[in-house]
């Protein structure tokens, strides 16, 4: 049986947080990576209380695709959990 590399994700903690908004949790690192909705241009960006880059570009797609399908209702912030990438990695 092999792994995943979703299913090796470490624990993080990030919010995708849209632009104008604050972080629900004090002392997140912002990321330089900027999400937009694809249907209105709503941007976000990444924060996160890690050294985990490389971990990011999971995060980073998970959040593509919620923003996306928020639309046009989109949250001031998106908490993004681990359990819940590999949750939903094991269940496609």
């Amino acid at each position: 049986m092999f792994t995943r590399r979703s299913d090796m994700i470490e624990p993080m903690y990030v919010e995708a947080v849209r632009e104008g908004a604050v972080p629900v949790r004090a002392g997140l690192v912002q990321g330089y990576m900027k999400i937009q909705c694809r249907q209105c241009m709503t941007a976000y960006h990444l924060y996160h209380d890690g050294p985990g880059l490389k971990l990011l570009r999971d995060y980073f797609l998970r959040a593509s695709r919620q923003i996306s399908g928020e639309h046009p209702n989109h949250s001031r912030v998106i908490i993004l959990e681990t359990q819940s990438v590999v949750a939903e990695q094991k269940t496609s």
